[in-house]
């Protein structure tokens, strides 16, 4: 297992897969809400197991926000998602953030509550899915 940090250019085929496959075709996210233009600009994260298919994907905005986390269905539960989000974590201290910020499925909350993130606790739509605002000290 290993999780490789990227840019959109160099890995656009491999992250489009993913997300693709876990927002657009699993959580029936509207294909014009998943793209955007924080795509070009922010540092990206795959993970990869035994073989060359992407097995996850994130990415770091400039801002520091940790946004488009997703893993495949099969390779859950298996600490690709822990990998993604400790690379993202050790990305953005390295360009001098002091805190990282993310919106959360609401059901995936107390994944990132493990990994010391905090939330307010309110919850918002966001993409048609209930999300919460979530920030950790880095």
């Amino acid at each position: 297992m290993k999780v490789l940090t990227t840019d959109w250019s160099s890995s656009k085929a491999q992250l489009q897969f993913v997300r693709r496959q876990v927002f657009i075709i699993e959580q029936g996210i509207d294909e014009q809400d998943e793209w955007d233009e924080l795509d070009e600009t922010s540092v990206h994260f795959v993970s990869f197991g035994t073989t060359a298919v992407p097995t996850g994907v994130a990415r770091l905005t400039p801002e520091g926000k940790i946004g488009r986390m997703a893993v495949l269905p099969s390779y859950r539960h298996q600490g690709y998602a822990s990998m993604i989000l400790a690379k993202a974590i050790q990305v953005a201290r390295e360009m001098g953030h002091k805190t990282v910020s993310l919106h959360a499925q609401a059901d995936a909350q107390a994944f990132y509550e493990k990994q010391h993130f905090k939330t307010n606790g309110k919850v918002f739509l966001e993409a048609g899915i209930f999300h919460v605002l979530m920030e950790r000290e880095i």
